[in-house]
């Protein structure tokens, strides 16, 4: 039914894209998590606060690395479906004004993906919590980041409508 292809979920923190691809429940795909979670939290209990803002590049290239990854992960569905990307390291480092290591915009040249659904900030369903500080505000910067980062390298960002996730799916189902 689907033909080979990677597949991103972008967008602005607490915009409902684990909501999403927790939803997924599809033969034809495979869905990699989100992986920032358990970093922050790692490193929280290490007691950093903030860990992304205390030292920003070493979180990056935690990161970075268990996308690329999961980026390379073998898989027997012709969907991976990605829970952020590795661009994403890249928009938020720009967006936080830092340098980014001189081997990711190689990367990211050389790695993109075929599909990227980008999530809008959505103040009806946005959420703080123990790993997601980011305030709304900052969640609308970062999603502009994310688009021009995306856009950058070359990849069409398909905005995800703000409705209900059976419909979201439905979306995301039609426009694989």
């Amino acid at each position: 039914m689907f033909e080979k292809q990677k597949v991103v979920f972008t967008g602005a923190p607490a915009s409902g894209k684990t909501t999403l691809l927790n939803s997924v429940n599809h033969a034809e795909i495979s869905c990699f998590d989100e992986v920032s979670r358990a970093v922050i939290s790692a490193l929280q209990a290490k007691g950093s606060r903030r860990p992304f803002l205390e030292n920003p590049l070493a979180f990056s290239e935690a990161l970075f690395e268990q996308r690329l990854h999961d980026y390379f992960e073998e898989t027997t569905t012709p969907v991976q479906l990605y829970d952020r990307g590795i661009h994403d390291v890249v928009a938020y480092l720009n967006e936080l004004g830092a340098d980014m290591p001189c081997g990711m915009e190689s990367d990211c040249k050389n790695f993109t993906y075929d599909k990227v659904f980008i999530f809008p900030p959505w103040e009806a369903i946005f959420k703080q919590d123990k790993e997601r500080i980011e305030k709304f505000n900052e969640s609308i910067k970062l999603h502009r980041a994310l688009v021009e980062t995306y856009t950058a390298f070359g990849m069409e960002c398909i905005e995800v409508p703000r409705v209900s996730v059976v419909k979201r799916l439905t979306f995301i189902l039609e426009n694989l």
